[in-house]
């Protein structure tokens, strides 16, 4: 695996974290940090990817388990973070008048994750990525 592709992959995500703060304060850059957080999150599984095939090939690293934990931490963590669910309801439980709507025919989709979790999750996809390659 390249050190090179993996800090740079991980240089691209503390940029992404970065303009996800600033994004904070200027919504304007609110689409962009979206993409480029896509787009980090495929960069950190093409790394994966790449250190997978590596280590079918016999590569031999010290810990394959915390290894194989990293990778998997990395493709999964930022899919967790990200996608929010709707609110589920209990069964069996009615919903109170605050909460029951007018039977809506479509759900509607719930919110984009905020933009602070974004920047947590590209900051915590940096730390797997260098740990990955750390561990190389």
């Amino acid at each position: 695996m390249s050190p090179a592709l993996s800090y740079g992959v991980a240089a691209f995500l503390g940029f992404v974290a970065l303009l996800a703060l600033v994004a904070l304060k200027l919504p304007g850059l609110d689409p962009v940090v979206r993409r480029f957080m896509i787009a980090g999150q495929g960069a950190a599984a093409v790394v994966v990817l790449l250190d997978v095939v590596t280590l079918l090939q016999g590569h031999e690293v010290d810990s394959l388990v915390t290894h194989v934990g990293y990778a998997v931490a990395a493709v999964g963590l930022p899919v967790i973070l990200l996608n929010r669910r709707p609110d589920l309801q209990v069964p069996g439980q009615e919903a109170d008048a605050s909460t029951r709507a007018a039977d809506p025919v479509e759900e509607s989709e719930p919110e984009p994750a905020h933009l602070a979790v974004v920047a947590v999750t590209a900051i915590a996809l940096l730390v797997l990525v260098v740990r990955l390659q750390q561990t190389w």
